[in-house]
């Protein structure tokens, strides 16, 4: 029998740069592309102001949360919109 190595992590991230991350880049591709398709709804003398709001969004959402690092921000609102609004979640403040 071969001699095989088993990885002890498959789970991380392909990172590009020191801050970005290959699903960043394609989360900003994707964004990209959604903000040229509506841009034809888009007034033409507001065009510019919405390049930059999309843009500003775009950086949001891939921004990590300060509260809990493992998470992006377009997760942390994912999973708030989609949580069970009458199931109640206790909150222990005093583990960490």
């Amino acid at each position: 029998m071969g001699n095989y190595r088993i990885p002890k992590e498959i789970s991380s991230e392909l990172k590009i740069t020191k801050s970005l991350f290959l699903f960043d880049l394609l989360f900003l591709v994707a964004l990209g592309v959604v903000t040229l398709i509506f841009q034809r709804f888009v007034h033409r003398d507001l065009l510019i102001f919405y390049y930059i709001f999309m843009g500003i969004t775009a950086l949001t959402m891939i921004w990590r949360s300060s509260t809990n690092p493992k998470k992006r921000m377009y997760e942390i609102l994912l999973i708030t919109v989609m949580r069970k609004k009458s199931t109640y979640c206790a909150i222990d403040r005093e583990q960490k």
